[in-house]
């Protein structure tokens, strides 16, 4: 071997994390590229039609009025495209292709912040899975979705409160759901670390809400209540009237998505199974006095939303994304989680399937059962770690 090849060699060898970021973010650039010209169900029918009605309404104009359900910040986002020269389809996604690398970006800062050792390898890491999750290139670059974007502020509240920056962390959980009432299901995990840490006020929890009216000023400036943000949400939580819809839930182990036969008696017990299994999660570590230590904290994120998306009625197919986030984090963190976290992602990739490519599969019992066994699998990790310096 030459002088000048070994010092090559060395080279990469000094310099492969910068080198996998880049070859990583090129290559999943490709990929989303590749997927630009996929136009969904949910575009076809929706996506497109709210844009034009944007675009005919004067871009910014249109902010004076509800269109679809979009909440002000993303109508906003929407309004702004519209006066770049491209098409609705792939406005759409490149606003939320934007935000897959910032949610990577974040993630990764998140995994350096609450990792033990090999912190730059795991960052790097957690960066290069998120990128090129194939749940997330899917849900922006096929789907023009914009999951990545609520999720993205959700974790950058997840990441203040690892920070102990207590209200600037419900600041931000206050734009996540600005930006979709979904991320309601990090909120137990804040109501849980509030009981145990003892370190920051309820009134803390006021601050989500009121970052929502803030968000929302703009839309009054144009003649629009500060509670639209809040009727939009009251509208979405009442449009459909079945228990068991798109998402393998506990409930489609009793319930097919088109049973809607006694819906409100249904819909109240589930209510209320969910709050009681919330309950016993949050007591089994609060009676035994866990160490809520950094990565304590990523595990119970994960574990409480997992939980309120599996056994909430009314789920749709997307609506585990940020779970499905922070099982990459809590990976990072527990490899022993890989065997779960394969399947995790195999039932959310079939859903994903049905909508995208046409697959004549769809969610029924055995989706629901598979999802709740891996739901137990990691309970029954997690909750090992949990204890484990008790």
């Amino acid at each position: 071997m030459s002088e000048a090849e070994k010092r090559f060699l060395l080279w990469i060898e000094k310099n492969l994390s910068i080198i996998a970021v880049i070859f990583g973010t090129a290559l999943s650039l490709f990929i989303r590229y590749a997927l630009k010209d996929i136009e969904s169900a949910d575009y076809v029918i929706f996506l497109e039609r709210w844009y034009n009605q944007i675009l005919n309404g004067g871009g910014v104009d249109s902010l004076k009025e509800i269109v679809g359900n979009y909440n002000f910040l993303y109508q906003m986002c929407i309004a702004i495209m519209t006066y770049f020269p491209i098409k609705s389809l792939y406005a759409y996604k490149i606003l939320s292709i934007v935000f897959d690398y910032l949610l990577a970006i974040i993630v990764a800062v998140l995994v350096w912040s609450v990792s033990d050792r090999d912190r730059k390898n795991k960052a790097v890491m957690a960066y290069l899975i998120v990128i090129c999750s194939p749940i997330v290139i899917l849900n922006s670059a096929a789907w023009a979705q914009c999951d990545a974007i609520y999720v993205f502020w959700a974790v950058v509240a997840i990441y203040a409160l690892v920070k102990e920056k207590y209200l600037l962390s419900f600041i931000f959980l206050g734009i996540s759901f600005s930006f979709k009432l979904q991320s309601i299901f990090i909120l137990p995990f804040f109501l849980f670390t509030y009981f145990v840490k003892k370190k920051f006020s309820i009134l803390n929890f006021i601050a989500i809400p009121l970052t929502m009216m803030c968000a929302n000023l703009g839309g009054v400036l144009f003649g629009r209540s500060i509670f639209d943000i809040f009727f939009v949400y009251f509208n979405q939580a009442n449009e459909y009237k079945q228990v068991a819809l798109n998402y393998p839930s506990f409930w489609t182990l009793f319930f097919n998505s088109n049973n809607t036969i006694y819906y409100d008696s249904q819909h109240l017990v589930g209510m209320i199974m969910t709050v009681i299994v919330l309950a016993v999660l949050m007591i089994l570590c609060i009676g035994k006095k866990i160490d809520l230590n950094n990565k304590n904290l990523i595990y119970m994120a994960f574990i409480l939303t997992y939980t309120c998306v599996l056994f909430l009625p009314q789920m749709h197919e997307r609506y585990g994304y940020l779970y499905e986030i922070l099982a990459i984090i809590v990976l990072l963190l527990n490899i022993k989680t890989i065997k779960l976290i394969v399947p995790l992602y195999i039932i959310t990739f079939s859903t994903y399937g049905k909508y995208l490519f046409g697959l004549s599969h769809s969610v029924d019992l055995y989706t629901g059962i598979a999802n709740t066994l891996v739901w137990f699998g990691y309970v029954s990790i997690i909750l090992k770690e949990l204890y484990k310096n008790e």
